[in-house]
């Protein structure tokens, strides 16, 4: 009988021991799924920025680069740019996709800052 309630005991302490840990690691993980799912956002709005400057020609780019620029709220972020702002993972890598396409539209388009 003195076997049997260390057991349960100890199989009592086991439990909540679980319990308490399970507690701890599920915002963890939550955290680590909406990281990975805004980084799958960014990747995805990355490749669609990329489609849609290549098949433009240098007059529907600028008339995008324009719209973007002039459709910044009044917070000067969008909500993709918080997005980005807030997890760095996602914002390299979606500068990692973008950036080499953009800069060379902006190149055949004679479109550099600065008079470059």
């Amino acid at each position: 009988m003195f076997r049997s309630l260390i057991s349960a005991r100890r199989a009592g302490i086991v439990a909540a021991a679980s319990i308490a840990l399970s507690a701890i690691a599920l915002p963890g993980a939550a955290q680590q799924m909406r990281q990975q799912m805004a980084d799958k956002v960014a990747v995805n709005a990355g490749h669609q920025f990329v489609t849609k400057i290549q098949g433009e020609s240098c007059s529907q780019f600028g008339q995008t680069m324009s719209q973007m620029k002039g459709s910044k709220s009044s917070s000067g972020s969008s909500g993709m740019s918080s997005k980005l702002q807030a997890n760095s993972q996602a914002r390299t890598d979606f500068v990692n996709i973008v950036a080499g396409p953009l800069l060379n539209k902006m190149i055949d388009c004679n479109m550099m800052p600065g008079g470059m």
